[in-house]
């Protein structure tokens, strides 16, 4: 008989539980006895070496996932003002997805009852997010190669967003620079792959270092992360989605739901948009009403640009890490969160785990330690099974609300099936 092989999530869980049990071990025998000390410095590196692979791989995924992205809609100018309404339905449910993500993490503070400020040396201030002008000046790079070694975020994706645009504008004479930078987004999901294998022994490290040191308690956090994290995107199904279908696109939630839910479910099962693509369009056509031309540009587009589960974990993992330090973050930098969430979210390469990768880069863009990423490591498969199905549904709504807008969603398919467009053709 062939032998099972454990999946990658399955080595996590292990890596997560073993962690925790030589924690617990080392905790109990002292935390400041010589052996322990050396003991969690070098669990501890195989934490900081599982993170830096994530910090090395961010920069040159964006870059090249972005621009290929934007290179290969070679649709755009056919579904011109298709293209413009699903881009502006992106920004719209991203900002509100993430806004109740923020809204629920100061409500329900998964991060207090810990204050890891007070387990370490010196004290932790978050970097000033930027003022509304200062974020839109600071979308354009004034030097590409300075932001691309600061791992300027926004200014990256901007700079691929208008390489791209240059590419399609070049035609057929941009195809070679286009399969070129396709091959190496290849290469780098490649690379994460590899970093990703990292992950269970990243995550031991981690786990080990992080309960030897502050002792079982810290999972009353990660358990209300978990908690608050499912209830804002269960809320974004339930409220965002219904009222936009309801009241924009004009169709009833209930039969929307149960026809997308099994692109729902295969999206949830496995953690990737991708797997849930092929049943979402055929079934947003054949089901949901959707036409062909839009399905087809619509989606694919949203399951590399449209991230509403991610984007509410960026923003609740940051309200997050602030609560373990014991640090205030004002409305007004809230809401700078919200935006800039917004636009990594867009703009978040469809790569396994990437939410896990592009939350180190916000963190540290805020001058945040990584102990929060640290504690969600472990549990981020759990998490990311909410994300993404989120971020699945997501495009069949804005497909919906897209269709509607242009006067071509076929209702009658959605709400009485094909046998009564039939009669009613006929």
């Amino acid at each position: 008989m062939k032998k099972r092989e454990l999946k990658l999530y399955h080595k996590i869980f292990i890596g997560l539980i073993l962690g925790i049990i030589t924690g617990i071990i080392l905790n109990g025998i002292g935390k400041d006895t010589a052996l322990v000390v050396t003991l969690t410095k070098w669990f501890g590196l195989l934490g900081k070496i599982f993170l830096n692979l994530i910090k090395m791989v961010v920069v040159p995924l964006v870059l090249f996932s972005i621009t290929g992205a934007v290179a290969n809609l070679t649709e755009l100018k056919k579904l011109r003002s298709i293209g413009i309404k699903t881009i502006l339905w992106f920004f719209g449910t991203g900002f509100l997805c993430i806004g109740t993500g923020v809204v629920m993490a100061n409500i329900f503070k998964p991060g207090a009852g810990v204050n890891l400020g007070q387990a370490n040396i010196g004290t932790v201030e978050v970097g000033e997010l930027p003022t509304v002008y200062e974020s839109i000046l600071g979308l354009f790079p004034e030097n590409i190669f300075m932001a691309l070694v600061e791992g300027e975020m926004l200014q990256i994706i901007v700079f691929c967003i208008i390489i791209g645009a240059g590419l399609l504008m070049l035609g057929d004479r941009g195809k070679p620079i286009t399969d070129f930078i396709n091959r190496c987004a290849e290469l780098m999901y490649k690379v994460v792959d590899i970093v990703i294998r990292f992950s269970p022994v990243g995550v031991f490290g981690l786990m080990a270092q992080a309960v030897t040191n502050f002792g079982l308690e810290i999972f009353g956090p990660v358990f209300k992360f978990i908690l608050v994290d499912y209830g804002a995107n269960l809320f974004t199904l339930a409220v965002w989605y219904s009222l936009i279908l309801y009241f924009v696109a004009k169709v009833n939630p209930i039969k929307f739901f149960r026809k997308g839910f099994e692109s729902w479910a295969i999206a949830f099962s496995t953690c990737t948009s991708a797997a849930a693509l092929p049943v979402a369009m055929k079934n947003g056509v054949n089901e949901i009403g959707i036409p062909e031309e839009t399905a087809s540009f619509v989606l694919p587009l949203g399951a590399t640009a449209n991230m509403n589960g991610t984007g509410i974990y960026f923003g609740i993992v940051v309200i997050f890490a602030t609560q373990l330090y014991g640090i205030d973050l004002p409305i007004s930098q809230q809401l700078l969160l919200v935006l800039t969430a917004t636009m990594l979210s867009i703009g978040c390469a469809a790569a396994p785990q990437t939410g896990l990768i592009i939350s180190v880069a916000l963190l540290e863009g805020l001058g945040l330690p990584l102990d929060a990423i640290a504690l969600i490591a472990g549990v981020y498969r759990i998490v990311d099974q909410i994300h993404t199905s989120t971020n699945s549904l997501g495009d069949l709504v804005v497909a919906v609300a897209v269709s509607a807008s242009e006067g071509d969603l076929d209702r009658d398919l959605l709400h009485y099936g094909g046998m009564f467009a039939k009669e009613q053709s006929s």
